[in-house]
């Protein structure tokens, strides 16, 4: 890679931390290292300094090189599956304390009388009452009482809570009285971590609002304390370049932004994959494809419409309700670390727990005593004891061996190759079952879609997915390891604002929609040009220096508008693009038709004596900062790596019996290369296994496509 000007992709996984260099051309150089649980950032700096290798860089020269980096963070996410994260308290309207408990009345297993009811993440004791009330329309129907605010904000004070939420009834109608709180905890020099409920959610649902403010004060000091201590890394390093953060959406926020609105990276590292698959699916003209990410810890499955990542407007985390808008990806408790055992019954089981980075496998040698499917994968034959990470990393097969025959095979009466295959096809048939009701829950059959999979331990099960669901084409992308990496490059800066319009569609006018629409469009086109979104360090935003991209944001801002519809007594909505003429169009032209279409893909029916209920309009605006450097994916990248001196060209592995096949290095595989299996295709990152009645070949953009031969 020339020494142009570059930007830097990082993710943070549960066992490795990716990396991607991407230059102006759109070259590609990646690495891996494994990831720091104690301290994230330390694996980020190890990774920043093997990038630098791979460039033939020294670091000071790759950070001089670097204009940005973007950046996925598991810290948010781990937060909330581990409940360690802030000692919140709630302000809240005189009646309201309990609506984080009481929820919507239920919960999730309403019929399993033994399940405990969930737990909310603001104790009861932190949670105080104030006096005000607002009517459903924002008019003040009691005024704030100051005073008393004065004394809750006192009260929560002297409980040592390190993050405060104002959540106030309306407050999404009229914010008066949520905002003037906020000014009452600044005037108490209290630097208390403030979270207001109408500028999380702008939406009607109390819990809903709640909840999800909730989230964000919950995850936000932590994630924050991360942001400033990488950010003091890159600048001890003498790093300079701007730091942008992943979100949910599949855009990006500036560091200070993204701890500010800490909930939308709850989700951020999977996003990075979604939004990669989107470009492969433009670059290859498919329009429908599903993906999965199979990594250490999680399979993180997404679905792509006509080149854009399917969103959903809420998220359940373990019973934590989170009502904003993220892609769309369901997620399944395994991955390479994931542990197998035989439960109670003798049955054999994979995951939920993961061995992670660590100690990791028992094959890692760093203290890890129980099977995973990356020891069974090794036993197989499928990974290479000696080339792991390009040699970098040694594998300890005996290892892998003595945990399975002790733990699986002796039980079970098998070989410890028999238990380690019932174990890789436990693995494939987990991540099929999960890959077919994504599809079926979007009403799709996944025969007639394309199927995409990364991710380090992706491509040893990409072919029995697909064949498990008859799906035509697999793909597994060159830079499959670090796919989710690759994605934030792919990115750009996002801000989404929305408002409750509720209104049935015969009584909408297409005058007031574009009035409203152009509201929203203005609050974002200010936070654009006023909010530092250059992607600013926290240093720069600090000395308030505001130069530069963001003092021309308003020219390079685009918008895209959607409804949220539904009928009425109805609960869940659709979403609905919104045509760009749409003022000069009667609303009924361009909502009915396509509303009752989705409607009918998602139901089966459609209400046809019932008119549309119009409940949100929303706005996403996107900053673009992907153009220029988005990545370009061929079959020669500059980042090619030759196969290690110890590299095997042919390997033996168990398939129900031992056999021998080819060893290829995907890196020395071009355009048009044919692969017949059963082979195995091995990179520094990943390991593809091509099975015997498959047929794989290097398409344009060097990834490895993968048909049963009877197809290809």
């Amino acid at each position: 890679m020339q020494q142009d000007k570059m930007r830097i992709g990082v993710d943070i996984g549960g066992t490795f931390t990716d990396l991607v260099a991407v230059d102006s051309n759109g070259g590609i150089v990646t690495t891996k290292t494994l990831s720091t649980p104690d301290d994230p950032s330390e694996g980020v700096a190890h990774g920043l300094l093997l990038l630098a290798d791979r460039l033939g860089m020294t670091p000071s020269d790759m950070y001089a090189n670097t204009e940005l980096m973007i950046h996925g963070t598991t810290v948010a996410t781990n937060t909330l599956a581990q409940r360690n994260g802030a000692h919140v308290g709630l302000l809240t309207t005189s009646g309201f304390r309990d609506v984080l408990e009481l929820r919507e009345g239920t919960k999730s297993g309403r019929y399993d009388l033994h399940s405990p009811f969930p737990q909310p993440l603001i104790r009861r004791p932190d949670r105080l009452e104030v006096i005000e009330r607002l009517r459903h329309d924002g008019r003040v129907e009691v005024a704030l009482d100051e005073a008393q605010v004065l004394r809750q904000i006192q009260a929560l004070r002297k409980r040592g809570v390190e993050a405060v939420v104002v959540g106030l009834l309306h407050s999404h109608i009229n914010p008066a009285h949520e905002l003037r709180v906020r000014e009452l905890i600044q005037q108490q020099d209290w630097q208390v971590y403030t979270v207001l409920s109408h500028e999380i959610l702008g939406s009607e649902g109390e819990y809903d609002r709640f909840s999800t403010a909730a989230v964000n004060a919950y995850v936000g000091p932590r994630l924050d304390r991360y942001l400033g201590r990488l950010e003091a890394r890159l600048r001890e390093a003498g790093a300079r370049f701007p730091l942008l953060i992943m979100q949910s959406t599949g855009g990006l926020l500036p560091a200070l932004e993204a701890a500010r609105y800490a909930v939308g990276c709850v989700t951020s590292g999977p996003a990075g994959g979604a939004t990669a698959t989107a470009l492969y699916a433009r670059l290859l003209g498919v329009h429908r494809v599903v993906a999965y990410d199979t990594g250490g810890t999680t399979t993180d499955i997404s679905l792509i419409d006509e080149g854009k990542p399917q969103e959903r407007r809420k998220t359940e985390l373990e019973d934590i309700k989170i009502a904003v808008p993220s892609i769309d990806i369901q997620v399944v408790a395994l991955g390479g670390g994931s542990i197998a055992r035989l439960d109670a019954g003798g049955i054999l089981t994979l995951g939920p727990d993961s061995a992670g980075a660590m100690p990791g496998p028992a094959c890692y040698g760093r203290g890890g005593e129980r099977v995973t499917l990356t020891d069974a994968n090794l036993v197989l034959g499928y990974l290479s004891p000696t080339t792991f990470l390009g040699g970098r990393m040694k594998l300890d097969l005996e290892r892998a061996k003595t945990v399975i025959r002790e733990q699986l095979a002796e039980p079970l009466g098998l070989s410890v190759e028999a238990a380690s295959l019932a174990v890789n096809a436990l693995a494939s048939s987990r991540i099929a079952a999960a890959v077919r009701t994504t599809a079926l829950r979007r009403g799709l059959d996944p025969r007639e879609l394309s199927l995409l999979s990364f991710g380090g331990a992706g491509g040893l099960h990409t072919a029995a997915v697909a064949n498990e669901l008859s799906i035509p084409n697999a793909l597994v992308p060159r830079e499959a390891s670090v796919f989710s990496a690759l994605g934030f490059l792919a990115a750009d800066v996002r801000l989404d604002a929305q408002k409750p319009f509720g209104k049935l569609l015969p009584d909408i006018s297409a005058e007031v929609l574009e009035a409203t629409f152009q509201a929203l469009e203005s609050q974002l086109r200010d936070r654009m040009a006023a909010g530092n979104f250059d992607g600013a360090t926290q240093e720069r935003a600090e000395k308030g220096d505001k130069a530069g991209p963001a003092a021309s944001a308003a020219d390079v801002v685009q918008f895209k508008r959607f409804v949220d519809c539904r009928y009425r007594r109805q609960i869940s909505t659709l979403e609905l693009n919104v045509p760009e003429d749409v003022g000069a169009r009667a609303p009924e032209d361009w909502i009915l038709a396509p509303f009752e279409a989705k409607y009918r893909q998602y139901y089966g029916h459609v209400h046809a004596n019932e008119s549309p209920y119009i409940e949100t309009c929303r706005v996403s605006a996107y900053r673009l900062i992907a153009s220029g450097g988005t990545p370009q994916p061929s079959d020669h990248g500059a980042g090619d790596l030759p196969a290690p001196a110890d590299f095997a060209r042919t390997r033996r592995v168990f398939t129900g019996e031992w056999i021998d096949v080819p060893g290829l290095w995907f890196d020395e595989l071009r355009e048009g290369a044919r692969i017949v299996g059963p082979a195995l295709v091995e990179s520094t990152t990943t390991t593809v296994f091509v099975p015997e009645g498959s047929v794989a070949s290097i398409d344009p953009f060097g990834s490895l496509a993968i048909q049963q031969e009877q197809s290809a």
